[in-house]
Formats: structure tokens, sequence, C-alpha cells
């Protein structure tokens, strides 16, 4: 006796193994970005060097990804408008440096890898990446420019509220200082 299938409960159940391929890929590619985004991140805050962060990555198209990541990431996105350290009784406001590449730390990584593999990274170019890494590579600029926008973003809320500290305490200083010759011209 023969065996009678179902021609659409065949082609479902290669849908679902499509489906379920597609979603394996995509949190594949999902987790490299952020792994890209954290190594870069680690780095810019001094807890690895630009060789550990190197190191990190082992494959030949993940080392692309990562040459092509830190080639397109802005270099010294967040300028310092206000001081970082306290200075009379006014707080200081860090520049977050999460997101403080240098154009030397990129260069030192390029230079590095070069020295490595040179003939990887000779006319690289993002076509050059195979679609997963390439997603991935995607995901980790959006996921960057997202991040370095929101610290932007808080950096320069904390620099208006430190601003507004100094003319709270600057107008009071003045009333005070009113007040006190005003006092003084009266006696």
């Amino acid at each position: 006796m023969t065996a009678v299938t179902d021609p659409d409960s065949d082609e479902s159940l290669e849908n679902e193994i499509l489906d379920a391929n597609d979603e394996i890929t995509s949190k594949i590619s999902d987790d490299f970005a952020f792994k890209l985004v954290n190594a870069v991140k680690s780095m810019n805050q001094g807890e690895i060097s630009y060789y550990e962060l190197v190191n990190s990555f082992s494959l030949a198209d993940e080392l692309k990804c990562l040459y092509l990541f830190v080639k397109a990431l802005p270099y010294d996105p967040i300028i310092a408008v206000y001081p970082e350290t306290p200075f009379l009784f006014f707080k200081g406001v860090p520049v977050p440096r999460a997101f403080d590449l240098s154009v030397e730390q990129a260069r030192d990584i390029e230079n590095f890898m070069k020295g490595q593999n040179s003939e990887y990274y000779t006319d690289l170019r993002l076509h050059d990446l195979d679609s997963n890494y390439l997603d991935a590579y995607e995901s980790a600029i959006r996921i960057y420019n997202d991040l370095l926008d929101k610290t932007r973003r808080s950096y320069q809320e904390n620099v208006k509220l430190a601003k507004s500290q100094v003319f709270e305490v600057s107008a009071v200083l003045v009333c005070l200082f009113v007040i006190i010759i005003t006092l003084v011209g009266l006696t």
C-alpha cells in the first residue's frame, strides 16, 4: 500500500521550515550586530584594547564586517560643551565615552587588521560580505547610531540642567549683592 501525500501539507511544512531557518538566521545576524556594537563600546570605554577587540572576532567574514563597521562609524561624535569636572560649587558634566571613537583609534584598528591579513581588506566593499553579515552590519550601524543619538541627547539635557543651575545660582548671588548694597546704602 502506497502512502498518499497531500501536496498542500508538504508545501506548508516546507514553508514552516523556511520560516524557521529565516528566524534562526535573523537571530544570529542580530546577535552578531550586538556583538559588534558592544565590542566597539567596550573599547571606547577602555575596558578592552583594540587588539582584544579585533581578536574577539575569529572568522574571516566577521573580521571583514568589523573592518567595514569601524570605517563607517562617526569619529568623536559627542563634543564637550561644558566642563567635565566640578568648579566652584557647580557640578561638571562628563562626556560619555562609549561612542568616543577617534580617528587614531580607527586607524590603529585598520592597521592592526591589515597587518594580520592584508589580502582580506584590499578593496573591500559592502557587497563582498555574505548576506547574513551584510544584515548584521546594517543592523549594527542602525543600533550604534540610535544609541549614539540617545546618549548625545542625554548629554545635552545634562548640560542644560547644569547651565540652568549656574544661571539660578548667579541670579541668587546678584540678588544678594543688590540687597546687601541696598542695606548698606540705607544705613
